[in-house]
């Protein structure tokens, strides 16, 4: 009994920390515009998603929006839709967001299609890796009406992806 109380204290307190998150202005901004970058999808918790999501959770946009004032490079592991024309649409998305890119100092440095997994077991169709020259850019560009006209193409043309964050250094 005692431990089903400790329970339900700390999902309240995490309801409340998740609250308080979305409240705070610049931030709640900041989610908009993440959110806005995945438009078509609904922000939810990453355990229920697994591997393959169309948008940042909550605490994945404020770390994103947290890291430093530097060149990122963003790693997209990309799962194309089923629908028949996923790869398509997908690729229509990537001619019409290259040209946004270049406009906001990004670019795509390196796009490739996946033969096969040698180690691990997630299985992708697609990676793409974009340099920005902050992650203030990436959310630039998800605020711009330029893009949002295009990410429809993203949408249908994804089932799922994961995002990450990247920064170059000088050795491993």
């Amino acid at each position: 009994m005692r431990e089903s109380k400790n329970e339900a204290k700390k999902e309240i307190e995490n309801d409340s920390s998740r609250r308080d998150f979305i409240a705070s202005a610049g931030t709640a901004t900041a989610l908009a515009a993440l959110a806005t970058l995945f438009s078509g999808s609904e922000i939810v918790n990453a355990q229920e998603l697994g591997l393959n999501a169309m948008g940042p959770t909550p605490e994945q946009a404020q770390a994103f929006m947290q890291l430093p004032d530097k060149p990122v490079v963003m790693v997209n592991l990309l799962k194309f839709s089923n629908s028949g024309v996923g790869a398509e649409d997908y690729a229509q998305y990537g001619r019409d967001v290259a040209r946004i890119l270049e406009s906001i100092g990004a670019e795509i440095i390196f796009s490739g299609v996946c033969q096969a997994t040698f180690i691990g077991g997630a299985e992708w169709d697609s990676v793409a890796m974009v340099r920005y020259p902050n992650a203030r850019a990436l959310l630039q560009m998800a605020q711009s009406a330029e893009y949002q006209a295009i990410s429809s193409n993203r949408s249908s043309g994804l089932e799922g992806q994961v995002n990450l964050a990247v920064f170059e250094t000088d050795s491993l």
